[in-house]
């Protein structure tokens, strides 16, 4: 018997590490997707397949990326890294994005003492 893949739309993203939530339509309607690449953002129509459990409620992992609806971002579904992160951004709070913006200037920062030290 193959495995059980369903169609849905990513309703959360970035929240989770290599974790988006989907939602679907039919016999349950949340689940818990493995995003390995961390590439999904939310809107976008993903096929999922079951798998062995990953965590107490991830038991599906990304199959294929669907692109987006028409209508809904850029017209031929591929997005720009910078556009994916600037949708994800704007789905978070603003506590969430404080801290995203905080982390980042760490590793800056960290970037350029490591810089400094080699010349």
């Amino acid at each position: 018997m193959p495995a059980t893949v369903l169609t849905g739309i990513v309703t959360s993203a970035g929240v989770m590490a290599k974790t988006v939530t989907m939602t679907t339509y039919i016999r349950h309607k949340k689940y818990l997707v493995h995003d390995p690449e961390n590439v999904l953002s939310v809107g976008e129509h993903i096929q999922a397949q079951a798998c062995r459990p990953l965590s107490a409620r991830k038991r599906f992992t990304l199959l294929q990326s669907l692109g987006f609806p028409a209508g809904h971002g850029s017209s031929h579904g591929a997005i720009s890294e910078e556009e994916r992160r600037a949708r994800n951004e704007a789905a978070l709070s603003a506590d969430q994005r404080e801290w995203m913006r905080i982390e980042e200037r760490v590793r800056a920062e960290a970037r350029a003492q490591r810089g400094s030290r080699r010349a």
